[in-house]
């Protein structure tokens, strides 16, 4: 059974799944992992039958904490204030936060995921936070009595869990209460030394993390969550939520969904103020959607993955293609008994609705040399038909692929997939063997042959002649490329018109 289904038979009949996010900088495809993992879970919990929502919430009252790689320093005078009362960096969104949300909403649409977006600021303006925040304050002794027991932190002198906004440097990190009778409180601020009332309600203050969670909780009726393993270590933000969710506000804490990070090859986990990421952004534009669906879906939550947006990607893609194949009967799965597992995965990686039938399939590597060789779409389908690839299926696919290929070569495609043909033929010094090894290549290439049959026929004049493989590819790499490697040279020889390569071949045989 997919982890999906498993969260969704675990839990009752009507289920409110949340995730969310601080938008303090660049949302990254590690974030990905969070809001796909609560989707998949609602589209499982909605498959077997039971009622539910989902919900996605911008963080957007945290504090400004560090002006992330990247960005003017002079952002600095900020810290502290709240993230969306914070000026955007580029100077065209309403705030830093919207900044860094707008195109995550674009993500979303772009991976068919569709929750109920809230911004937390608008909350706590609707006064959907109010009577927590005075539960909060009358019980604030037994949240510092949880706090302390679970996560050892220590409450020093008359604990009130509140950061009120400055008003007058704007800040919420560094405001203490010192008293209030409700709804009022009396606050100083640490980082100006201003001292005064204020209303706490509608949006004038905000609960600490440990508590707001909770609260958020409450307010939406949440019963499933996924969230990242740091709050679920031992004396983490979950031991101190579910006790305060239970002793404080009287509700039951959601059924968690523990996942790992996802880490950028070679760089580690993957951290917006450090400038080590993808943007989400980037990630559905340099891979098809399905395909980073299907990079969620198939591996349970609590495994670590790893983005490689090299070799990897195009692995990935390969990957995608077999499982879609295996779904509709194409190609028989190595392990029987994990078949329905991977239709299911198939099904999870779906934007919105299964196709009615096997989408085109081209290769992931031939659609790379293709759009780096032709100029547009028709150039690409017709090379396509004269490889022999039956092309009279669903063209979305394909185009999707072109799309992402063409993105991914700009921006991110490591210098071995980068493809230029030669413009004239290379000056090389060929020898009889040699001579001989090309012969057959330019006697047997014939219209319709596909990738594998070409690197067939390689192999096999190969064998014939020159007797080592090595030699043979580095020659046809030299002589279309004017390079010592490239790409898998079946790909690469079909993606260029039949006559242009017998006439480039010719050359050298004479």
């Amino acid at each position: 059974m997919h982890w999906a289904d498993v969260v969704a038979s675990r839990v009752g009949d009507d289920q409110v799944i949340s995730t969310a996010i601080s938008p303090s900088g660049e949302i990254h495809v590690g974030n990905m992992r969070e809001v796909l993992t609560g989707e998949m879970v609602f589209r499982a919990v909605r498959r077997a039958g039971k009622n539910a929502r989902f919900y996605y919430e911008a963080d957007d009252m945290d504090p400004l904490r560090k002006v992330p790689a990247g960005i003017d320093p002079s952002f600095s005078k900020y810290i502290g204030v709240p993230l969306y009362k914070t000026p955007s960096p580029d100077g065209k969104h309403t705030s830093w936060s919207n900044q860094f949300i707008d195109p995550f909403v674009e993500t979303l649409d772009l991976v068919g995921a569709k929750p109920e977006f809230l911004y937390t600021h608008e909350l706590y303006e609707k006064g959907l936070f109010n009577d927590l925040i005075r539960v909060a304050l009358e019980k604030r002794k037994l949240i510092g009595e949880i706090l302390k027991e679970v996560s050892g932190k220590e409450i020093q002198g008359d604990y009130f869990p509140l950061n009120v906004i400055c008003e007058k440097c704007g800040r919420i990190d560094k405001t203490m209460v010192e008293s209030y009778e409700w709804p009022d409180v009396s606050y100083r601020c640490n980082a100006c030394s201003y001292e005064g009332n204020r209303d706490a309600r509608n949006g004038a203050s905000k609960l600490p993390w440990r508590v707001e969670w909770p609260a958020k909780w409450v307010i939406l009726g949440v019963t499933i969550e996924p969230f990242g393993k740091d709050h679920a270590a031992a004396g983490g933000s979950y031991d101190t939520g579910k006790r305060i969710a239970k002793e404080v506000f009287g509700v039951e804490p959601p059924f968690p969904v523990v996942y790992e990070w996802i880490h950028l090859k070679g760089m580690g986990a993957m951290h917006s103020s450090k400038g080590i990421l993808i943007r989400a952004i980037d990630m559905v534009k340099m891979v098809p959607p399905e395909v980073l669906r299907f990079f969620i879906a198939k591996n349970n939550p609590e495994r670590h993955l790893e983005i490689d947006t090299g070799r990897g990607l195009i692995s990935l893609v390969n990957e995608y293609d077999q499982y879609e194949r295996i779904y509709f009967g194409k190609e028989d799965a190595s392990d029987r008994e994990k078949k329905e597992d991977f239709r299911r995965m198939y099904e999870l990686s779906q934007r919105e609705g299964i196709p009615s039938s096997m989408p085109v399939q081209v290769p992931y590597n031939h659609i790379i040399n293709l759009v780096q060789i032709k100029k547009n779409k028709d150039e690409i389908v017709q090379a396509l038909k004269w490889s022999g690839y039956d092309l009279s299926g669903d063209h979305s696919s394909l185009d999707g692929r072109i799309r992402a290929a063409r993105f991914w070569l700009e921006n991110f495609a490591p210098p071995e997939f980068i493809t230029k043909i030669a413009d004239t033929p290379p000056k090389i010094d060929v020898d009889e063997i040699q001579k001989s090894f090309l012969t057959q290549l330019l006697d047997r290439f014939t219209e319709n042959m596909t990738p594998d049959d070409v690197n067939r026929l390689i192999h096999d004049a190969c064998a014939d002649t020159l007797k080592d493989h090595k030699k043979c590819f580095t020659l046809l790499y030299n002589i279309f490329l004017g390079q010592d490697t490239g790409p898998r040279v079946g790909f690469l020889l079909t993606s260029l018109d039949r006559d242009f390569v017998r006439n480039r071949l010719s050359n050298y045989t004479k």
